[in-house]
């Protein structure tokens, strides 16, 4: 739509502008319909500000805060940790009066376990929510879907557990769930989940191949007695890559492809080497299959955690490092993915990198768009976190510089990159510590605050969860 709007706006001779009064009647119609958008500058809608939580507990997100967004309801959904261990969260309806967003009542996800590296993402076949975290003493991998309701209330089905942690099977502890482990298929209401298994170890310690399971909301025909339908089952666990030597503690990340109608993650297991790799995920019978995984070439010093001398060593990041937010958006105007790299090398600059998913195979672009918003990450995972804005056919990262934590804006139009304000950075917050540990919506945010995309995150010093709202113009 914007081009044909550009063409026309564009016109400058008497011999094209005659042409346009003399087309028939249905042309002039087409062109009548033609989307009429005109240019929206770059601003901050919201500046840093806290989530606010309606007669609750002082929060500790230490452990991040997460969101996505419910466009049934037009509502933002946040979840977080709770002081003291538990899992709380909020829903919100953007105010354009104080261009602000009104928060209804705390929710529980978890009553009482603690709540790390929590991912979530909206059902909007079922019109449902989902959730999946770390918990325990042992470090359980927990799933909940409930369905949002009207009054900001969220009905909860009965808590999963997926996989047990330490205690369950012989000590293997250190089984990890990051910020960006669930999707859902839009097409089927199905929920993936990927992390690291505790139960599939690579070699005697605690360091696991990564591993995926599908789960379904069960069907009350067959028993369930919850009036609102949101209990659910988990398929078999299946390894979706395989970690080794190259990275001993490797991570994954999902995100749904609607186009393909099928989940694509990145990872950087892949055996005895180190990188960054893509792959496709089907539904194969209710169990998870991965398929074509695929090295980002000639980028050897490009990374998504760090570059397997150990666990997780990046000193740079695009978006955070392992502890970071989501690192990967779908670019829906060109049907491509976008990624955050990491580097351990402390002269090479992060990049966005690029891939196509075929359907039948997965094809990057390896040039890359290095970022100027700032890199600084460290283990408890000071950075950033991608956002995609379906308004605007744009992406954010963001990223701290060690004096202030700033956001930049690009776009990708299938073949190049480009920053849209490399020289005048949006400041989140001016603190050397940043914002941290957050995440943003997967979904369509078009319909809240005028095209205009919600970001979460912690403060490093408060551990409170704080949010801001960006226009990213176009």
């Amino acid at each position: 739509m914007a081009n044909e709007v550009k063409n026309v706006n564009t016109l400058t001779t008497a011999s094209q502008i005659k042409n346009i009064n003399t087309l028939t009647d249905a042309q002039n119609k087409k062109i009548s319909t033609l989307e009429l958008t005109g240019t929206v500058d770059p601003s901050t809608i919201v500046g840093y500000t806290a989530v606010e939580q309606s007669g609750s507990a002082t929060t500790d997100a230490q452990y991040g805060v997460n969101m996505t967004y419910d466009e049934d309801n037009n509502f933002v959904y946040v979840q977080y940790a709770l002081e003291g261990g538990g899992g709380g969260a909020v829903l919100g309806a953007y105010n354009s009066g104080t261009t602000s967003v009104d928060f209804g009542a705390e929710q529980t996800v978890e009553s009482s376990n603690a709540f790390s590296g929590n991912s979530c993402d909206y059902d909007k076949y079922n019109n449902r929510v989902w959730s999946a975290w770390i918990g325990g003493g042992d470090n359980t991998i927990y799933a909940r879907c409930g369905r949002i309701n009207a009054n900001k209330t969220i009905s909860w089905g009965t808590t999963l557990t997926i996989q047990g942690g330490a205690n369950t099977v012989s000590g293997k502890y250190n089984q990890g769930l990051l910020h960006q482990g669930v999707a859902v298929d839009q097409s089927t209401g199905k929920c993936l989940v990927v992390w690291n298994s505790a139960a599939d170890n690579i070699s005697g310690g605690s360091n696991h191949h990564p591993t995926g399971v599908i789960l379904t909301i069960d069907d009350p025909s067959a028993g369930d007695t919850d009036s609102d339908f949101c209990d659910i089952s988990a398929s078999d666990p299946i390894r979706m890559a395989v970690g080794g030597s190259g990275q001993s503690f490797p991570a994954i990340k999902c995100h749904y492809d609607p186009d393909n109608t099928e989940w694509v993650a990145v990872t950087d297991a892949n055996g005895s080497s180190t990188g960054i790799y893509a792959l496709r995920i089907t539904d194969s019978s209710g169990d998870p299959l991965a398929a074509n995984q695929t090295a980002l070439g000639s980028n050897t010093s490009h990374f998504l955690q760090g570059d397997g001398s150990s666990d997780h060593n990046a000193s740079k990041g695009a978006a955070g490092g392992r502890y970071g937010g989501h690192w990967m958006v779908y670019d829906t105007n060109v049907n491509r993915f976008i990624v955050a790299s990491a580097t351990a090398d402390g002269s090479t600059t992060p990049k966005h990198f690029a891939f196509e998913n075929t359907g039948s195979g997965i094809t990057w672009d390896t040039g890359g768009q290095a970022i100027s918003h700032g890199d600084g990450i460290s283990g408890s995972g000071k950075g950033g976190t991608m956002a995609f804005s379906h308004a605007r056919g744009r992406f954010i990262s963001h990223g701290n510089t060690g004096s202030a934590d700033n956001l930049e804006i690009f776009s990708y139009d299938g073949t190049d990159f480009e920053s849209h304000n490399d020289s005048s950075l949006i400041t989140i917050v001016s603190d050397s510590n940043g914002f941290y540990r957050g995440g943003a919506s997967m979904q369509d945010m078009s319909a809240f605050a005028g095209g205009a995309i919600m970001v979460v995150g912690t403060d490093y010093d408060s551990r409170d969860p704080k949010y801001i709202i960006i226009e990213t113009g176009g």
